[in-house]
């Protein structure tokens, strides 16, 4: 005949069975929050050892050292009752001073005529490691994901930039080339009748000749800026004379445009480090632009203001200037903004190549415009080394040079 357990076989068996759970068990009494109880994977947990004298252990000797972590645990001393049934990751210590992070649960048992505090832990440390790993590789994939996006949103666009580029292009290149050919045509077959249609025909060629070329050039330093293979050889010059030399070298255009040219000359110490062939590239093209924007006796405005680690130079036109819309668009690819009365529409590439070669000697560039008034573009050209140590040597002689000297 089987006989009925005890009281004491049951409270062995649930000795047995909390000792050997797969949760840890720690019992605090809640009068002097010190432990009486630490099953077998609690000790393992907290580095108990065999530690036989648990009133040893306090609540607090499972706080970590970090400020943080002892803000996330004071609950546990200072608001036991009101914690019951609570679970949560926190950081907790062990005896040999070591962290690692638990799921915690709190509950309020009662024994032997007193209220004790009953924490059930278990470690979260791989889970939480594996957690931050799957967070990581979530946020590369969306990263990647975003990466392809832009990318594919790139290729559309480079899609578009091509065909309009092929477009603008084929019509540029054919308008001279129709001109160009037409006149040869006429010379070819005789059909002029004075010298000085000889020498209209003649001008027409050359002149064309020339804004093919110009069209050529666009087109090849583009390639070149863009795929980031442009040669700079930045040197220290005065900054205010290459500017006023370049002033005066477009002064022809000027004239036969009806517009002046005014250089306001300041006596400041203008040396600065820039590549005189690109910066030269530079000046033309927004010269060249201020002139071709501006109106019948309008005036090209240039000049320098100094700051303690770059100078600015200012080129302003008396032009119709551009619409608020459309600044941004100025550094675009392939765009011409403005009507250009007697004049070649162009690429649409000068302003960006001007923006990558100003970047390029390690300046910056900008504009602000007034409608019915005009345009005012300003470069600022650094006064120090900012670049690569490389950069900073003067450009070897071509045999144009040498022929010149």
């Amino acid at each position: 005949m089987v006989s009925n357990p005890s009281a004491k076989d049951f409270a062995e068996l649930y000795q047995e069975i909390a000792e050997e759970a797969m949760m840890g068990f720690i019992t605090f009494d809640t009068s002097s929050n010190t432990c009486v109880y630490a099953n077998k994977l609690a000790r393992e947990l907290l580095e108990l050892g065999t530690c036989a004298d648990l009133n040893t252990i306090k609540v607090y000797d499972l706080y970590p050292s970090e400020p943080d972590a002892q803000g996330r645990m004071r609950p546990l001393e200072e608001n036991l009752i009101q914690l019951e049934g609570l679970f949560q990751d926190i950081l907790v210590k062990k005896l040999n001073g070591h962290t690692f992070i638990a799921n915690i649960g709190i509950k309020k048992v009662h024994m032997a005529n007193e209220d004790h505090l009953l924490l059930m832990l278990q470690d979260m440390t791989i889970q939480h490691k594996l957690q931050k790993e799957i967070t990581e590789k979530q946020t590369a994939i969306k990263a990647a994901y975003e990466e392809v996006l832009n990318q594919n949103r790139q290729l559309k666009e480079l899609d578009v930039a091509k065909d309009k580029f092929i477009a603008l292009t084929t019509h540029e290149l054919r308008t001279p080339l129709a001109a160009m050919f037409g006149s040869a045509e006429i010379l070819h077959y005789g059909m002029y009748d004075t010298e000085e249609e000889l020498k209209e025909f003649i001008n027409m060629i050359y002149s064309q000749g020339k804004h093919m070329m110009e069209l050529v050039n666009d087109i090849l330093d583009f390639a070149k800026a863009q795929a980031g293979r442009t040669d700079y050889f930045i040197e220290q010059l005065n900054l205010s004379e290459f500017v006023e030399e370049q002033m005066t070298n477009i002064e022809t255009m000027a004239i036969e445009n009806q517009v002046k040219m005014d250089f306001r000359f300041q006596k400041i110490n203008a040396l600065c480090y820039f590549d005189p062939l690109r910066l030269k590239q530079v000046m033309q093209n927004i010269l060249s632009n201020a002139i071709k924007y501006n109106r019948d006796g309008g005036t090209v405005y240039s000049w320098l203001e100094e700051y303690p680690h770059f100078i600015r130079v200012y080129i302003q036109d008396t032009g119709h200037g551009i619409e608020p819309e459309n600044i941004r668009k100025v550094f675009n690819e392939f765009e011409t903004l403005g009507k250009v009365a007697n004049h070649h529409k162009g690429t649409g590439l000068g302003m960006p190549i001007t923006l990558r070669l100003v970047e390029g000697m390690g300046g910056k560039i900008d504009l602000l415009s007034d409608v019915g008034k005009g345009t005012t573009f300003w470069i600022d050209i650094p006064k120090e080394k900012v670049l690569k140590a490389d950069v900073y040597k003067e450009r070897p002689l071509d045999v144009d040079d040498l022929l010149a000297s």
